[in-house]
């Protein structure tokens, strides 16, 4: 049986069609949903799906208006998924002016628990829809759901653009749109493949890839958690423009960054190779220059230096042709890495899978292609500077707090570790803090600036015990170890006089007794030096025993008032008592290790922290850590310090920093001055406290 003969051309058969994979269009997916399960639910299903790192897909849930409109102005044309049972007003002004900071490129479906056609045409006549799930998610729903919200968003983006007949308005917004979504990128993986992705986009290439200089002297890429999350630092760098040859650039290397292909799947790894004119890259670095091949196996062929790597071709049954190669420079004139565009295509919809027609069904770059990604490439290498030296500047910032807190520590080894955990336990309380949609914290949302923010501020909450004197900061008992020293010693020349007292007496008896009557004499002698070395060692035990910071009873009060008034019999210039009145008054300490004035010294730590913090420089969206780190000792009821203000005035960072600062000295065990509390027991105080009014029994 003979086929009817398609009507279209090979390169226009629906067959060659190419989808609109994570390649061609990233996705950003917002669930904007107050039922944490149903939406937890939801992306537990949509996250296979997604492609992360190369690809740069992201999903984030929106629980509150606030939420929406922070990831909105982060996201670039999202993928909104509304839950209609839980977001009740579709007209609702904070709603509203969330969507308002989006344009009409990107996707909107609804979704619910159960088929609710009035709930759907209230939200279809107020927006476009463009789908509407309801029920349980699974698998073959959410794959159906993906690909067509990046078959829409691809296709608006497309006519937004203006297809590939863009006169030079349209170009000159859809370059305003690039420049604005290659400064709103920090992460430096997810900005080179926007800068791949808008590039391929705006001079139809069917694949591209993206490489980035390395120093000689860069080792492994530095690490740094932020907010319990792994961040990979930056690793580009950027030298001068050569002339001299590749000798200049020794030790230098290009790492393979990211690639696309919209034709063929090829697994992405990156890797890194020497910059020499053995590779296009290399060369198009060494010489500074824009190359535009218009076959690259032909260019290859002839009397150039560098050589086509044909591998991947052959792997994957691809066909390389038309090449253009743009060095990347930043404001200083630098080279930063190279951008390379394969195939410019004549039809962007169509898909190069076949290398034998391949020569047909692309274009070779022209002039206003070069002059178009010499543009870009100058835009992609400032914004890939700007995340460079903001990298920079954060890890260097990042690594300088957490040496300030190591140092400072370092005074007192005994809370080594507490700035981090409170660090880790106030981030977690806020995160949970933000999840809340009902009760005390339904308003509240951090934004991811504020969360750094409370970063900062837990890891520096005690930076001023840097002006506490050390032997106040360190102090585990009552007595300072040279105090509790001298009273040892002091028992020591105590009993030592009391024996040899008993010796004269002993002898004064006999002599004046005569041997043979002064037994009854010796006997009494020695009975009282035995009962005055044993009240003399009971005394030490106990004033041993008070010295440590526990809770001094009444009853213990009184028998260490008559350790400091008991004298004993020792010859002039011994010490007679066993305690005198500096240490009395430092032991007759009823609860902890410090008197008054040592007490006064320490909490004057949080007073000296804030005005440390204050005089740094913050940046706006890092303004308020002086005051959320000078204000966590303050209590609910106003009796706390440095302001003694009722908690409820303070930030509720502050707050959520109170908890976690008790939580931790209750359950550390690296106190010497007390051994860690159990978990249960030190929630149980918690709970005592915020009754009290010390804590807020919200957090708690």
């Amino acid at each position: 049986m003979e086929h009817a003969q398609s009507p279209f051309p090979a390169e226009r058969r629906f067959t060659t069609r190419l989808a609109a994979d994570h390649h061609r269009q990233c996705i950003d997916v917002i669930i904007v949903s107050q039922n944490h399960e149903f939406a937890e639910a939801w992306r537990d299903q949509i996250m296979p799906y997604l492609v992360e790192g190369e690809a740069a897909d992201r999903i984030e849930i929106a629980e509150k208006h606030s939420t929406l409109e922070t990831l909105l102005l982060r996201f670039n044309d999202p993928f909104l998924i509304i839950d209609i049972d839980t977001v009740k007003d579709p007209y609702d002004p904070d709603f509203v002016s969330a969507l308002d900071k989006i344009g009409p490129v990107s996707s909107l479906t609804l979704l619910s628990k159960e088929a609710n056609q009035d709930r759907y045409e209230e939200f279809a006549d107020a927006y476009v829809i463009d789908d509407y799930r309801f029920g349980a998610p699974n698998s073959l729903s959410v794959q159906t759901l993906l690909r067509a919200a990046r078959e829409k968003i691809y296709l608006r983006n497309r006519l937004v653009a203006g297809e590939g007949a863009m006169n030079s308005d349209e170009r000159l917004r859809k370059l305003s749109r690039i420049g604005l979504a290659f400064s709103r990128e920090r992460d430096l993986t997810r900005l080179l493949n926007v800068v791949l992705r808008e590039c391929r986009e705006l001079l139809n290439a069917d694949a591209g890839s993206v490489y980035i200089l390395e120093a000689p002297t860069k080792g492994r890429l530095s690490t740094r958690r932020v907010l319990g999350r792994a961040r990979r630092m930056s690793s580009a760098s950027a030298v001068k423009r050569q002339t001299s040859g590749e000798h200049e650039l020794k030790g230098w290397h290009l790492r393979f960054a990211a690639a696309h292909n919209d034709s063929v799947k090829i697994p992405f790894k990156d890797f890194s190779f020497p910059v020499n004119f053995s590779s296009i890259a290399g060369y198009c670095v060494l010489q500074g220059e824009t190359l535009n091949l218009p076959d690259v196996y032909e260019a290859a062929e002839g009397k150039t230096p560098f050589v086509f790597n044909r591998k991947i071709d052959l792997e994957y049954n691809y066909r390389c042709v038309s090449m253009i190669s743009v060095p990347m420079v930043n404001m200083r004139d630098e080279l930063v890495g190279v951008i390379q565009l394969m195939n410019k295509k004549r039809d962007p919809l169509q898909k190069l899978d076949d290398p034998l027609e391949t020569p047909r069904r692309v274009l070779p770059f022209n002039d206003d292609d070069v002059e178009l990604a010499r543009m870009l490439g100058t835009q992609a290498g400032a914004a890939i500077d700007n995340v460079r030296l903001y990298d920079s500047i954060s890890n260097l910032f990042e690594s300088f707090v957490y040496a300030t807190v190591r140092s400072i520590e370092q005074r007192d080894p005994s809370t080594a570790g507490h700035s981090a955990r409170v660090d880790r336990i106030t981030v977690g309380v806020a995160d949970i803090v933000n999840r809340k949609t009902e009760g005390p914290f339904a308003d509240v949302a951090f934004t991811d600036e504020e969360m750094v923010e409370i970063h900062y501020a837990a890891l520096l909450h005690d930076v001023g015990k840097i002006g506490v004197r050390e032997h106040v900061l360190t102090k585990a008992n009552k007595l300072f170890p040279d105090q509790f020293a001298n009273v040892k010693t002091r028992a020591e020349l105590i009993s030592t006089a009391l024996q040899l007292q008993a010796s004269h007496d002993s002898r004064a008896a006999m002599i004046a007794s005569g041997h043979e009557h002064c037994q009854e004499d010796i006997d009494a002698i020695m009975a009282d030096l035995d009962r005055d070395l044993l009240r003399l060692a009971e005394d030490v035990t106990f004033v041993e025993k008070v010295n440590t910071p526990g809770f001094m009873s009444d009853e213990q009060l009184q028998m260490l008032d008559n350790v400091y008034n008991r004298s004993y019999r020792v010859p002039e210039g011994i010490p007679n008592r066993l305690i005198y009145e500096e240490e009395y008054h430092a032991l007759s300490i009823r609860r902890g290790s410090l008197s008054s004035e040592e007490r006064l010294e320490m909490q004057s730590h949080v007073a000296k922290s804030r005005t440390f913090l204050e005089q740094i420089p913050w940046t706006p969206e890092l303004a308020n850590v002086p005051q959320i780190a000078g204000q966590h000792h303050e209590k609910m009821n106003g009796q706390g310090y440095p302001d003694g203000v009722p908690a409820a005035e303070t930030p509720v960072q502050s707050r959520i920093m109170a908890v976690a600062d008790v939580f931790d000295s209750l359950t550390s065990a690296d106190r010497p001055y007390k051994p860690a509390i159990p978990l249960e027991r030190a929630l149980e105080i918690m709970r005592k406290m915020a009754e009290h009014g010390e804590l807020d029994p919200d957090i708690v």
